[in-house]
């Protein structure tokens, strides 16, 4: 609020006039004061009448504060424009503030919408009558650059500033650093923090000028004293980085804590990792992670990635998943496409939340479709299963295509699969091949094992049994179980080359030993009947079990075989029942059989002639029967 009148303009008027002016604005002041703004506001137009610039621009601020009034921003701008035109530097650069974007916000704009949606006409109408004016400021950043630099020739320091911002920054105006640097350092030598900051980009940078970060360093200082947010994060880095200045690492964590403290984004994400690492500021883990948490709580993506991160690692503290989940969520919405692959598999495991296969699909999805290549194998598994999502295999080809293109070895695989199976794509025995050779230069075992078997089928592509060979035995001494298993029954002779029964065992052995149940199975069964040119019934019996422990129903047929026989473990007819119990549960009709007669004859088992001869008849209904069960050669006890 003005209340000093112009001595030129007391100057032009008689005594009685100036006593009534005097006595205006001083009723209207402590009208203002009071919070009496309409007794203010007539005094104050009675003062303008009188033709004083003050009362204009104090009209204009009621207006712009909505202050007695209707807030208009095109009468505050009316109202400032009198008093401009008058020489006012302030109410020049008051104006030109409200040129340079345009204004809107009139209490009866709203109002006047939902008028016209139900007559136009009658709306425009009012408007026009009550709001001559008009409710909507239009931008003119011409004429609040005139306003500016008049206010600026006028001392303006604050408008001397915004002039060289907006000559820097070049979006409203044309840009020219030359002209931006002339209003900073007038600006600047007034003390106009925004100007001395925006001197330290300019020389800094080598903006117009040529650079001189040491320049650019003592301008950023001068705002960092006075408070200047940005300054000080710039000078921060600059401390860090030792660029314009020596490193400090204190420094930078004192200016980047008080800058953090000041709420820029940052500088909140900056400090927190600085007490993070206790590197610059002390290690501090529960600051650090308040730092993040604000600047993440305004969707700053760094932050949020950075929660997310501590979270899920812990460290000094438990990892909380849930916690972790809700922050990847959040920077997966915001577009982060890493964020959305990681949101995906933990809604796929239910790692921080129950398993979600819907939410997995479609994050794995949102990240597939900006480009990440396992997001795309994901979710390509889930079309071909109908995992989260309806089965598409069309769509599962797809995507295993996008992923083998971005070198997926995996989804290579797939698409090999996938031509072979001619279910989503025509078959194509020679396409297949080549993509399973393209994940095998990789050194992908699977692919080699694949790829493999195409060459021990001549239906497919042309046998090659040295390839194969080569194949095989370089996944399987690379660890994969499956590719072993298939260089077992390579060397016994299954696809018409030598039998070498010594490095069958071998290889069946290695993939025995790596957990893999069929080759559990087959190497004791090779051992039990010495086809493998070795006989080990107790060795058998070992991998027997392994096999029945994992579930395998043959397996645990044939352990309750070894129990009744005695056959490399101890005769136990009690624990041939129980693994006869476990196989015949599970529907395997040779287990039904035996475990039937073991009932009947109350064998190692309670007599129970009804249940042994359900047993029987269930057996006999999938071809198993007729007399004395005998299985493999492994008869039950007598």
């Amino acid at each position: 609020m003005k209340q000093v009148v112009s001595p030129l303009f007391l100057g032009l008027i008689d005594a009685l006039q100036r006593r009534r002016l005097d006595w205006l604005l001083r009723r209207a002041a402590t009208a203002y004061e009071g919070k009496r703004f309409q007794t203010a506001l007539r005094c104050w137009l009675d003062a303008s009448r009188l033709g004083d610039p003050s009362a204009d621009f104090n009209i204009a601020e009621l207006y712009e504060r909505g202050e007695g009034v209707a807030r208009s921003y095109v009468d505050a701008a009316a109202w400032y424009c009198r008093a401009a035109e008058a020489g006012d530097a302030e109410a020049q650069f008051r104006l030109a503030r409200l040129l340079l974007h345009g204004k809107r916000g009139h209490v009866a704009e709203r109002w006047l919408k939902s008028a016209a949606t139900r007559d136009t006409a009658a709306a425009k109408s009012v408007s026009a009558t009550l709001f001559p004016n008009g409710i909507e400021l239009a931008a003119d950043p011409a004429a609040a650059v005139e306003w500016l630099s008049r206010a600026a020739e006028g001392n303006h320091v604050e408008a001397a500033g915004l002039i060289g911002a907006l000559c820097f920054d070049g979006k409203l105006v044309e840009q020219n650093y030359e002209v931006a640097r002339a209003w900073f350092e007038r600006a600047a030598e007034a003390g106009n923090v925004d100007a001395q900051f925006g001197l330290g980009d300019i020389y800094f940078r080598g903006l117009g000028v040529e650079a001189d970060q040491t320049v650019g360093a003592d301008w950023y200082e001068k705002a960092a004293r006075q408070g200047h947010t940005r300054a000080e994060v710039a000078l921060a880095t600059i401390y860090l980085t030792g660029q314009g200045r020596a490193k400090d690492k204190d420094a930078a964590g004192a200016l980047m804590a008080r800058a953090a403290e000041a709420g820029d984004l940052h500088a909140l994400f900056s400090a927190g990792r600085m007490h993070l690492a206790g590197d610059g500021l002390s290690k501090n883990l529960d600051r650090a992670e308040t730092y993040f948490r604000n600047s993440a709580k305004r969707n700053h993506l760094p932050s949020i990635l950075a929660l997310a991160e501590l979270y899920s690692r812990g460290g000094a503290f438990e990892p909380d998943l849930r916690e972790a989940a809700n922050w990847y969520r959040k920077a997966a919405e915001l577009g982060d496409v890493q964020a959305q692959f990681t949101a995906g598999r933990l809604a796929a495991t239910g790692s921080g939340s129950p398993i979600n296969l819907n939410e997995a699909a479609r994050w794995f999805l949102a990240a597939a479709e900006h480009g990440h290549p396992t997001a795309a194998h994901n979710i390509a598994a889930f079309y071909a299963k109908g995992t989260g999502v309806s089965r598409d295999p069309k769509q599962a080809f797809q995507w295993y295509k996008f992923a083998a293109e971005k070198g997926v070895c995996e989804s290579e695989v797939k698409v090999a699969e996938l031509y072979l199976a001619g279910e989503a794509c025509p078959r194509n025995f020679a396409v297949a091949r080549d993509w399973l050779a393209r994940a095998a230069a990789r050194g992908d075992p699977e692919a080699k094992t694949r790829l493999a078997m195409l060459y021990l089928d001549d239906q497919s592509v042309s046998r090659d049994i040295c390839k194969a060979e080569e194949l095989l035995r370089d996944a399987a001494e690379r660890g994969h179980p499956v590719a072993s298993v298939h260089l077992g029954h390579f060397y016994s002779g299954r696809y018409d080359v030598e039998a070498r029964p010594e490095a069958a065992l071998h290889w069946y052995r290695a993939a025995a030993k790596s957990g893999h149940i069929d080759a559990q199975y087959t190497l004791a069964t090779l051992l039990l009947e010495g086809k493998a040119a070795v006989q080990d019934p107790e060795e058998a019996a070992v991998w027997f079990r392994c096999a029945a422990e994992g579930g395998h129903a043959p397996s645990q047929f044939r352990l309750g075989v070894l129990y009744c026989t005695g056959q490399g473990v101890e005769k136990d007819l009690p624990e041939a029942v129980r693994w006869y119990e476990i196989a015949a549960d599970s529907g395997y009709a040779l287990a039904q059989h035996n475990l039937g007669i073991m009932l009947l004859k109350g064998m190692g088992v309670e007599q129970d002639e009804a249940r042994g001869g359900d047993l029987l008849r269930k057996a006999a209904e999938r071809g198993i029967g007729g007399g004395k069960a005998q299985v493999d050669k492994g008869r039950v006890a007598e």
